[in-house]
């Protein structure tokens, strides 16, 4: 009998350790879950940091993957022949192809002019930024209103005076760092 109490006894001591060491592992998990946010909330905010010095600098280059037309045709493109350039009051719009002879001398056609009308907007919630500028050529004036996220990922609708909408898909780079072949402007 007394066997019988010590081994009742045992086991409920036992099961208290368990179900404190169990508990302790939620914790853990817990903790895990919440470093995990806490360093993607970090990751974002750095990225967010950067790509805000980047819009204020005036110093970028939208490198364009993809283009799509009024009607909503998307192609993909060559990142070093399409893009728009920005530095500081100058800016330079190309669409290029490798496939054909253009007025640039890229297979497209190539804009540069003063850049007027700087308007930038910052949503810190929801992290993103609202960029509208125009761009001044000696041929034509263009509007540009660009949706740009944290990480950098624009979309840049294109409105020019005598020509139709264009829309540029894709990252903003440093001009220090970009790869961009510049054709011949108009």
């Amino acid at each position: 009998m007394r066997w019988l109490y010590l081994l009742l006894i045992s086991l409920f001591l036992c099961g208290g350790l368990i179900a404190q060491d169990k508990n302790t592992k939620e914790e853990t998990k817990k903790e895990i879950s919440q470093r995990k946010k806490d360093e993607k909330k970090a990751k974002i905010e750095k990225l967010y940091k950067h790509t805000d010095s980047l819009l204020t600098s005036r110093r970028f280059v939208l490198e364009a993957q993809f283009l799509r037309n009024n009607i909503g045709e998307r192609t993909n493109v060559v990142t070093t022949l399409n893009f728009i350039s920005i530095d500081s009051l100058y800016g330079v719009i190309q669409v290029g192809s490798v496939q054909r002879f253009g007025y640039n001398g890229v297979g497209g056609i190539t804009v540069q002019g003063r850049v007027i009308n700087w308007k930038l907007e910052k949503d810190e919630k929801a992290k993103n930024f609202f960029l509208v500028l125009t761009i001044q050529g000696n041929v034509d004036i263009y509007d540009i209103n660009m949706t740009i996220d944290y990480t950098g990922y624009a979309t840049a609708t294109l409105n020019g005076v005598n020509t139709g909408k264009l829309i540029f898909e894709g990252n903003l780079v440093p001009l220090e760092t970009t790869s961009v072949f510049k054709g011949m402007a108009r």
